[in-house]
């Protein structure tokens, strides 16, 4: 799995958890090349969780208040990472399928993944190049959680709490749409390292390719995650 696919791909209110389950897996597999995906998971009326074993951040991380149609305005946690490096990542989403004549499918799960490695990667590799690299990453979520999170700074680059939502640090990690004068978190002034992310959310873009170690797409019926 070594070649590169560059670009933007968009799924919008994707019907992939669709019968046959097959027929699914090969529509997306289009979207994806030898382990490397450049993609926009925005699954607006979809929504999915996205976890990671460890995440290092060299140029931090944003975030600021965003409203998203998820079958409804609500307001969401949009973050941003301008650059990258994941020890792991599964996307999970569920769906109820229901069929012309057939009727109720029951619920279906879909889960995108790329395993973690089996000796633990440090953020320090992660920052080499270790592991999943991915660049310009941006969640819209109604839940960020970790295990533990370290925003590094210093004293002529702090973090900033209730920095403008439209600042530059901001718009560095890939967030373009802050509101001037709204609420931000400009955590961008040094390496932020991640243990146990998980993410309830409505949407990622990854503005670039993102490398996919041993990728796996797969569908099976009922409420079952990555390795289950």
């Amino acid at each position: 799995m070594q070649h590169e696919t560059r670009g933007v791909t968009r799924w919008r209110r994707s019907a992939f958890l669709a019968v046959p389950a097959t027929a699914a897996i090969a529509a997306m597999a289009t979207a994806m090349v030898q382990g490397a995906l450049a993609a926009n998971l925005s699954l607006t009326s979809v929504p999915f969780t996205l976890s990671s074993k460890t995440v290092a951040a060299p140029q931090g991380i944003g975030a600021v208040m965003h409203t998203i149609d998820a079958g409804g305005a609500k307001g969401a946690a949009e973050v941003g990472i301008a650059k990258a490096g994941l020890d792991g990542i599964c996307v999970h989403a569920t769906q109820s399928v229901n069929l012309p004549v057939v009727g109720s499918l029951g619920t279906w799960s879909l889960n995108i993944s790329s395993p973690a490695a089996a000796t633990p990667l440090t953020s320090d590799q992660l920052v080499a190049g270790a592991g999943l690299q991915a660049n310009k990453l941006v969640l819209d979520a109604q839940a960020v959680k970790a295990a533990t999170a370290t925003l590094n700074a210093s004293d002529t680059t702090p973090n900033v709490i209730g920095a403008a939502a439209d600042g530059a640090g901001i718009k560095g990690t890939g967030i373009n749409d802050g509101t001037p004068g709204q609420f931000g978190l400009d955590a961008t002034g040094g390496r932020t390292d991640i243990k146990n992310l998980d993410a309830d959310a409505n949407g990622a873009t990854i503005a670039g390719a993102i490398t996919l170690p041993d990728l796996a797409i797969g569908i099976a019926q009922g409420d079952k995650t990555c390795g289950t």
